[in-house]
């Protein structure tokens, strides 16, 4: 009888410590899938803060290079206002010169006058008013067409730029759209290994094998997505930055400004009108 309760003793007591080592054995295994899980969330947040980062210096840059932009092009505007009316202030005051002189002329030749002097000095005034009037026209034509010249570049370079950034805008969404298909799969990758750990059976978990290889080859995918996205949006910034440079380089170039010389009225020596008839 004292054998048969020794037996059972020893017996209920192996059975405690299977359960204990099972006990044991579980506990370990939650920590560990605790602990994956919190790696994971760790890393998911580091991921979504540093997309977060690039995504503010992204907006920045941009935002700088378009204030850069528009400074450039109030530049121009100002530095165009400012040759059309230099070029307008020199030809009238070159008018007004010639005008001055062709009356003092024409004042000298009524206190020296002989009967054939209209006949000579006329035709020079009308000659040289009309080139004076001409020249005014030209200057005015080409400081219009000037004008109109960059307006047309600065309408090019606001649709250009406007054209960069609705590509940068739409990369950026795209790539927004992938992590956040990324951070998905991640979890939904999480939850197969928690059905992979509960597996109860060979066909179950071969099932959940190839769920896991499927889910894990888009991953891949969509990693390989986002470095080309990302790699399209470092091109297409770096080809806005040096069209940037090149139209700074255009807009800095001085537009020339050619100064006519006036072709004068000379009537003989300049003290008798007529004294070269």
């Amino acid at each position: 009888m004292n054998s048969e309760n020794s037996a059972l003793m020893a017996l209920s007591e192996l059975k405690n410590l299977e359960a204990d080592r099972v006990a044991q054995v579980e506990a370990e295994h939650q920590e560990k899938v605790e602990a994956e899980r919190l790696a994971r969330e760790q890393a998911e947040r580091l991921a979504r803060e540093e997309a977060d980062r690039r995504a503010r210096e992204e907006a920045e840059r941009l935002a700088r290079e378009h204030a850069e932009r528009e400074a450039r092009e109030r530049e121009e505007r100002i530095r165009v206002a400012e040759a059309e009316a230099r070029t307008r202030a020199e030809q009238e005051a070159r008018l007004a010169e010639e005008q001055m002189r062709i009356d003092a002329q024409m004042k000298l030749a009524e206190k020296k006058s002989k009967p054939k002097w209209p006949l000579l000095v006329v035709p020079l005034l009308v000659l040289g008013l009309g080139g004076l009037t001409f020249m005014y026209i030209s200057g005015q034509q080409k400081a219009e067409k000037e004008a109109a010249a960059a307006a047309e570049r600065e309408a090019v370079m606001a649709a250009e730029a406007k054209k960069q950034q609705q590509l940068l805008a739409q990369i950026s969404a795209d790539l927004k759209k992938l992590e956040e298909e990324r951070e998905k799969q991640e979890k939904d990758l999480a939850s197969l290994d928690k059905k992979l750990d509960a597996a109860q059976s060979e066909a179950e978990r071969a099932k959940l094998l190839a769920e896991k290889q499927a889910l894990e080859e888009k991953i891949a995918e969509n990693e390989e997505e986002q470095d080309q996205k990302k790699t399209t949006r470092r091109r297409k910034s770096n080809s806005s930055k040096k069209s940037s440079k090149k139209d700074a380089a255009k807009a800095d170039e001085p537009t020339p400004v050619t100064n006519e010389r006036k072709r004068k009225i000379k009537l003989g020596d300049g003290s008798d009108p007529l004294s070269g008839i």
